[in-house]
């Protein structure tokens, strides 16, 4: 696997509230996205938090080599960091109000299995075509899923990034989790909207198609993010499928 992981705190804001990684095990890797909100501080800290506790049990409990294994292991670990995250934003005021979104991969033998709570997302590049397998959990996307907006419409609405469901703002939260194929020669991309909300499925594609490392698509993505304003956190993941096993 060629991996890289990159953010970068924007033009505008003056602190990253984004937080991520890649974190290796016995023939898996999780790779994990998450875009806080709150304001200063709270954001920093509620995606942080997430991306900690995924990591630390990840090192200290990780699923078996079992797809079954590693979608339980996602839905319960996301589910107990929600409750961390909850838990401090209810006890301490300085925290109050905060949340994140988070976007997380396990990569095991020719699959991903992806969790997923807010819009950061998960792409998959195949066959010269970027394919979005994550589903936002916005009120825009609810709007087009019923019919009442169209995808175009959606592209610019105001409330574009209204979350329906987000980490830490409510005690108990639901997990979406979906299993895909991972051929050889493919390509994973998790992000914040940092990246989505500047960057089309066409635009990242043709990054993607080129020859260029996997640390110089992603350096090229973020910048083109950052050149058409850049006005949010821009966070991205990277994994290419080299046929040769998770374990970098």
């Amino acid at each position: 696997m060629e991996t890289v992981f990159r953010t970068d705190v924007g033009n505008v804001r003056r602190h990253n509230e984004d937080a991520g990684g890649l974190f290796y095990g016995e023939g898996m890797m999780l790779a994990v996205v998450a875009d806080g909100m709150g304001g200063h501080r709270a954001g920093d800290v509620a995606s942080k938090m997430v991306v900690e506790a995924l990591r630390d049990s990840w090192q200290d409990h990780p699923p078996q080599n079992e797809i079954s294994e590693i979608k339980d292991w996602l839905q319960a670990e996301i589910k107990r960091a929600n409750r961390a995250v909850f838990n401090k934003s209810i006890d301490e005021a300085a925290f109050k109000g905060m949340g994140t979104t988070v976007v997380a991969s396990v990569l095991y033998n020719d699959t991903i299995i992806i969790a997923h709570v807010g819009d950061s997302r998960a792409y998959r590049f195949q066959s010269q075509t970027l394919e979005q397998i994550t589903s936002d959990h916005s009120l825009v996307n609810e709007l087009v899923r019923n019919g009442q907006l169209s995808s175009d419409e959606a592209e610019n609405h105001p409330r574009k990034n209204v979350l329906t469901r987000a980490i830490g703002t409510e005690e108990e939260i639901e997990v979406e989790v979906g299993t895909f194929d991972f051929p050889g020669r493919a390509v994973l991309l998790l992000c914040s909207d940092g990246l989505s909300d500047k960057l089309g499925e066409m635009d990242v594609g043709a990054t993607l198609s080129g020859e260029n490392s996997m640390a110089e698509a992603a350096d090229a993505l973020i910048q083109e993010a950052l050149e058409r304003g850049g006005e949010d956190n821009v966070s991205i993941i990277l994994v290419h499928h080299d046929e040769e096993g998770a374990e970098s």
